[in-house]
């Protein structure tokens, strides 16, 4: 008969080796709890930060920023942001656009609650929707940076008044330019926002891989979602599209809608539905060569008319013009970096006519605020084409690089969507 036995030393060694690994096993477990428990980043809470991981899947959006611990899970009130008041580190990193891009789309848009041209609620809960829809449906990481600039004293702010709903998809991000700010740049006529300033900051923070700048009245078409769900953009390009004019107030085109108050999802994802598409498999145009000749396919006049509601580039594309050339007005500027993108810097243009943006109907406003607008009257679109002129802004004097904007109180919140409790 066989006997089994263990010597005191191999007893001993057994035991050491079971003590480590339910050790091990225990850090494991209280370690992945704490993290599940805290990482708002996953659970769809509010962040002051998060840090951009330089290791990114180009532009996949597969690696999630790294949540601030000591930040609570949910904003209890929205209009107060519970009085919280983010470190500077806390705020660089809400800021922080990273060395590599997090998302595949990063959206941006310049606004403020003073109920522009009338009801702006409406319409830019429905620009929130979506980009909602967008995300859900093409199931790309989509960041919506939003560019609150100069909001009114007496009115509520972009987050204590629309509703962001959550997805794993879609990241929002709310950098607010105070009255500070603003009074310290250039401004003409008076204007309380200036569009072309705000984007560039949205430019210069984006996390996207491609960055859109739009507008709060537009929605996302058929054909976008599939460009989306196509990944058919590239480095180096600018793309424009196709929208009717936006002074057309009665039998609407395709491109302008007049959607109905609180639409459900459906109703508003096919207002612009536009084309039948096959998707995955979206072709766009190739290259255009724009030209200051009239009555041509390619007449920058043409191809940029409604380029302020749609210009979408790389993010490292955007920053060789230096966005939008800053001079305190409304109007022209969106035109003008069309010029200056493929003739100072001959960035190709692809021109899209089909539309990757329905315009929600308003009534127009910036076209009666005359003193608001850039002072064009000198500048000369043939030199400009002929490499004899150029309009650029100079090098870290845009998009806020000149101004301290943590001593003049810039704002950043990041936040994932839904309700909590």
């Amino acid at each position: 008969m066989m006997k089994f036995g263990f010597s005191k030393r191999a007893i001993i060694t057994l035991g050491v080796i079971s003590v480590t690994l339910s050790l091990s096993f225990l850090y494991y477990f209280s370690t992945h709890s704490y993290s599940a428990n805290n990482n708002v980043d996953d659970d769809g809470a509010f962040m002051y930060g998060s840090s951009s991981n330089s290791n990114s899947n180009n532009g996949n959006g597969n690696n999630k920023g790294i949540s601030l611990k000591e930040q609570p899970t949910c904003l209890k009130n929205t209009a107060t942001k519970d009085f919280i008041k983010p470190t500077k580190d806390q705020w660089e990193q809400c800021l922080e656009p990273g060395s590599q891009p997090s998302y595949y789309l990063s959206i941006v848009i310049v606004t403020r609650m003073d109920d522009y041209a009338g009801g702006q609620h409406h319409r830019f809960q429905n620009f929130i929707d979506s980009a909602f829809l967008l995300a859900e449906h093409t199931k790309e990481k989509i960041e919506l940076l939003i560019v609150e600039w100069n909001p009114p004293a007496d009115k509520r702010r972009v987050v204590d008044v629309f509703r962001f709903r959550q997805s794993d998809y879609l990241t929002y991000r709310i950098i607010t330019v105070p009255k500070a700010i603003h009074d310290y740049l250039p401004n003409r006529g008076g204007s309380p926002l200036h569009e072309f300033e705000g984007k560039n900051v949205g430019i210069r923070y984006a996390r996207g891989e491609f960055i859109v700048c739009t507008n709060q009245d537009d929605i996302w078409s058929h054909n976008f979602h599939n460009a989306i769900k196509s990944r058919v953009f590239e480095k180096n390009v600018i793309y424009l599209q196709y929208q009717d004019p936006h002074n057309i107030h009665s039998n609407f085109p395709a491109t302008i809608v007049d959607l109905p108050a609180f639409p459900d999802d459906n109703t508003l994802y096919n207002a612009c539905r536009l084309e039948d598409q096959d998707w995955g498999h979206y072709k766009l145009p190739p290259p255009i060569t724009v030209t200051t000749v009239h009555e041509t396919p390619e007449f920058i006049l043409k191809v940029a008319d409604q380029a302020g509601d749609f210009t979408m580039a790389h993010r490292d594309t955007w920053k060789i013009p230096r966005g939008y050339r800053e001079a305190g007005g409304i109007a022209w500027m969106d035109i003008e970096f069309i010029c200056t993108a493929t003739w100072t810097f001959d960035i190709p243009v692809v021109y899209s006519g089909k539309s990757f943006a329905c315009h929600q109907h308003h009534q127009n406003i910036w076209e009666g605020r005359k003193d608001q607008h850039t002072d064009n009257s000198g500048i000369n679109m043939g030199k400009i084409e002929r490499k004899e002129e150029s309009y650029v802004n100079e090098e870290n004097k845009w998009a806020l690089h000149h101004v301290d904007t943590w001593t003049m109180g810039l704002e950043c919140l990041e936040f994932r969507g839904g309700l909590c409790w």
